[in-house]
């Protein structure tokens, strides 16, 4: 099950372009693990950027599972997965 959340965050990202940290209604969550990736096609002829998705666990006060959305330069919390 999941909660379709579609929120704004600022997302940390390492030298090897992957995130390690993202802040989500003022709190710091630190990327444990990715889970997995995909892009999702967009409406191009439009000049919209394509849509990468980002499957990860992460924690703040404990662990969970989150879909991060990378759109253009901005990011959101497309996704939190129980």
């Amino acid at each position: 099950m999941s909660r379709y959340i579609d929120e704004p965050i600022t997302v940390h990202i390492s030298k090897e372009f992957k995130p390690t940290a993202f802040i989500w209604r003022k709190r710091l969550y630190r990327v444990i693990e990715i889970l997995s990736w995909w892009r999702e096609a967009s409406d191009w002829w439009d000049g919209e950027p394509v849509r990468m998705l980002i499957r990860v666990t992460a924690e703040c006060r404990g662990p969970a599972t989150f879909e991060l959305c990378r759109h253009g330069a901005d990011w959101s919390l497309r996704r939190l997965l129980d």
